[in-house]
């Protein structure tokens, strides 16, 4: 009875061994890549440029001595005087850039709430 139970062990281990890949390799496909970026920042440059002129954000002021003053707009790094979709940068600041385009001035902040007591983002402080 030994000798006809032997023949089937070495299946019986292929055979979870297979199952237990196989688990493993269907879990795998449901992990996502935690270091991914977000979907909205994989907006190809085409899907931006088409964005909506409310989603145009200021992210980064680069101001220092010898270089050029320029700021980061929505992913996008703009001189100052260069140009921005149909917007011209004429001003920038440690806190704000200031566009101007067909529709008038537009102040970016770079903090959501950069009004501070007697202070309002129209009356700029001077470009450094």
């Amino acid at each position: 009875m030994v000798a006809r139970v032997m023949p089937f062990l070495p299946f019986r281990y292929a055979a979870g061994v297979v199952l237990a890949l196989a688990a493993a390799a269907l879990q795998a496909e449901t992990l996502q890549d935690p270091t991914r970026p977000p979907a909205s920042l994989l907006a190809t440059p085409a899907q931006a440029a088409s964005a909506p002129e409310s989603s145009v954000q200021l992210q980064s002021v680069l101001l220092g001595k010898g270089r050029t003053p320029a700021a980061v707009i929505s992913g996008e790094v703009v001189v100052l005087g260069g140009r921005f979709r149909d917007a011209k940068l004429v001003r920038i600041t440690e806190r704000f850039a200031v566009l101007r385009g067909p529709q008038g001035e537009t102040t970016l902040p770079l903090l959501p709430d950069t009004t501070r007591q007697g202070h309002s983002p129209a009356t700029p402080e001077p470009t450094r």
